[in-house]
This record gives structure tokens, sequence and C-alpha cells, in this order.
């Protein structure tokens, strides 16, 4: 899997953006550390992308040629000054996705985001089954959902366009992965119980 980049979606402050439940700094960080240093345990690259300047210090030693912790803070960042009266997470998500994508110096066939909190435990053995690069797209079992999003090297420009038509990201991503030829559609993956951000809810799958 060492030419799968996984990209983990992280904001540890969150800003002024709708449909969030858990805004408590302290719990969301607990969440993502403890979910990154499980997806280091793979042999997948790995980006964190953090929008509210967090820095990740507690992952400083474990930066690699195979791991990367890519920040910014979303509201001093003149080039994401269009997301300041945008309260879509969605938006702000494609955004650090290319920003990350830009920044990153690692070489991928096919790029995977996950939104930071979840860890799913056979993730690289289910995808060592499967021809990861026959396939232009990658959904969720439920592809409504957004929580995984995938796509080949040559497709990440219009997959992860941060121009986006919609304020609901899962809409978004649904449409473009829609206009791909060929695409994995996943089975429904079993994950430790973890809360979600949006909602007063625990996923179980994803």
């Amino acid at each position: 899997m060492e030419d799968v980049l996984i990209i983990l979606t992280s904001t540890v402050f969150v800003q002024n953006k709708c449909y969030l439940f858990q805004t408590d700094p302290c719990e969301r960080l607990n969440l993502y550390l403890k979910s990154v240093n499980q997806w280091l345990q793979t042999n997948f690259k790995i980006i964190v992308v953090e929008n509210s300047g967090y820095e990740f210090r507690e992952l400083h030693d474990k930066i690699n040629e195979r791991f990367e912790i890519i920040t910014f803070n979303e509201n001093e960042l003149p080039e994401a000054s269009y997301l300041k009266e945008n309260n879509s997470k969605g938006s702000s998500e494609l955004f650090s996705i290319n920003y990350a994508l830009n920044k990153t110096k690692m070489k991928y066939r096919f790029v995977i985001k996950i939104t930071g909190r979840y860890f799913i435990p056979n993730f690289e053995e289910y995808l060592s089954k499967i021809n990861l690069f026959n396939y232009d797209g990658l959904s969720q079992h439920n592809p409504a959902r957004c929580e995984i999003v995938g796509c080949s090297f040559s497709k990440k420009e219009m997959v992860f366009n941060k121009d986006s038509e919609h304020n609901h990201v899962e809409f978004v991503y649904q449409q473009r992965i829609n206009q791909l030829n060929k695409v994995l559609q996943m089975k429904e993956l079993k994950i430790e119980q973890t809360q979600i951000g949006g909602l007063n809810e625990i996923r179980h799958y994803l």
C-alpha cells in the first residue's frame, strides 16, 4: 500500500461552521491523536491536514518519508479568505485537501481522503485483495456519505476540486465520483465505536 496516500482531515478548533455537535477542542484532539497513531501502524502514506492552526506537536517525532503533518489557519491564509463567510464544513474540507495535495512531497498513485477521527482496522487488508489501481475512484458502501472518498492520481483535480458547487460536500463528492468510469464502491467497513463530529451519534460502520 505504499503507493496509496491517505489524507486525514482535521479541525481542532472549530470555526463558524454549521452542523457541529462535538466542539470541545480537547475531545476532538484526543480522537484525532488516537486515530492517527493507529494509521501510522499501517503501510499507507499518511498526511494529517489541520485547518485551524493546531500543529500536532505530539506527533512531530513520528514525521518521516511516509508521514507528513500539514497545518494552516483558514482564518489567516489569504487564499482561504473566500471561506470566511462560508459556514459549510465541506467547503473548508475541500480547501484543506487541495492545500495538502499542493504542499506534499510524497509520490502516490491513489489518494483517499478519510475524516481524521476514524480508523478502519482492516482497511489495508481489504484493499490489498482488490487491484485498487484499476479504478478511477472509490466511494463508501453508502455513496451519499463522505467519510471516505478516493481517486487515482490522474483524477484528483476533478474529485477534490476546491470550487464546490453545493454547500453539502456529500452531494459534491457523489456527483463527481459518478462522472468517473470505474468506481470501487466498498463494502460496509466496521470501525471501533466513534463519536461523529456533526451529530450526537456514535458510528460503528463506515
